[in-house]
């Protein structure tokens, strides 16, 4: 089929437009989510594993919103016994890197904490004490969350908790 020479720029230009990729905002970055809340999030006890001398204890954080809401960062753990006294010393964040996590409504994601067992430690070095509940603080929310949780801790700066990323 030949294209009269007088037509030939315009369909140059039409086709051009049909098949060059316009540059458009991704989704994700034209959609502004706020962070969660503390009224539209629940914190639930999940499953506690163990390997090589460590447990990981993991919760559960469930967004109970109607809207998609995000977090970010370590959250930091407090144990308390049974009087409410905090025990030996707050989680510091463990060396894997962070990332936003969304939540849409409903959704849910876990925060971990890392424990030496007592168990395979010298006494002196671990000092352990039980603890009936453990404090959570999201990082970048004013909010504590205290759950109980029953365990033997160390409580000396040596083995101190580790918290992983939300999400990890």
């Amino acid at each position: 089929m030949s294209v009269p020479t007088r037509f030939a720029g315009s369909v140059l230009v039409a086709l051009t437009l049909v098949t060059t990729p316009m540059i458009t905002p991704s989704a994700g970055a034209a959609e502004r989510v706020s962070g969660c809340v503390a009224a539209h999030l629940a914190i639930t006890r999940g499953p506690r594993l163990a390997a090589t001398g460590h447990r990981y204890d993991q919760f559960r954080i469930t967004n109970t919103g109607r809207t998609t809401c995000r977090l970010y960062g370590y959250p930091t753990f407090r144990f308390r016994n049974g009087a409410g006294a905090a025990v030996g010393r707050p989680s510091q964040p463990y060396g894997v890197p962070a990332h936003v996590v969304r939540l849409a409504p409903g959704q849910r994601t876990r925060v971990t904490v890392a424990t030496v067992d007592p168990a395979v430690t010298r006494p002196a070095d671990c000092r352990a004490q039980d603890v009936a509940s453990v404090d959570i603080a999201l990082a970048y929310r004013p909010h504590v969350y205290r759950l109980p949780m029953t365990a033997r801790v160390c409580t000396t700066r040596r083995y101190r908790p580790s918290s992983y990323p939300v999400g990890f």
